[in-house]
């Protein structure tokens, strides 16, 4: 990738990575079994941050190759960087979309949605086997709740399977 496009997603990141932190800040502390130094809001920050600082080093990083090689400065438009990382677009496309429906669909819902469009963004063309990916994404996804809800006592949101 040129160093336009790691300071473009860089740039973009970053600006992710406040928003998410900024709505971070917003998680219900639950009390649970008492006072403790980790919290329902702990581990959202700390990946908050830690995109942050990825983040402002790809930025760093990218200007400085550009101010040692200066003609690199000139590549592809915005277009065309976009294209270069579809993978990474789609993902986001996915992550907003799971995220926005997990009230509604569920969280066994949502993660089999997400689950299966991943594993199709992410492998090569024209080899993604649709059976395999369905099956994974409702295996991963049912275990995932059961372990969550049943043996770490995690409430996740039931949506549509709410009377099951």
């Amino acid at each position: 990738m040129s160093k336009k496009g790691d300071l473009i997603a860089g740039i973009i990141l970053a600006l992710f990575s406040v928003f998410y932190l900024y709505e971070a800040m917003d998680i219900a502390v639950f009390a649970g079994m008492g006072k403790s130094v980790v919290d329902s809001g702990t581990v959202p920050k700390v990946w908050g941050g830690c995109l942050l600082v990825l983040s402002l080093w790809l930025i760093i990083r990218s200007l400085i190759a550009m101010k040692k090689n200066p003609e690199q400065k000139k590549g592809g438009s915005l277009v065309e960087a976009i294209k270069d990382k579809r993978e990474v677009w789609e993902t986001f496309g996915l992550l907003f979309f799971y995220i926005a429906t997990m009230d509604f669909l569920g969280f066994v819902i949502s993660s089999m949605i997400y689950i299966f469009g991943q594993i199709i963004v992410l492998s090569p063309p024209g080899k993604v086997n649709y059976k395999i990916a369905g099956i994974l994404a409702v295996v991963f996804s049912f275990g995932i709740y059961f372990v969550f809800v049943d043996y770490l006592m995690v409430l996740l949101p039931p949506g549509l399977l709410e009377d099951l």
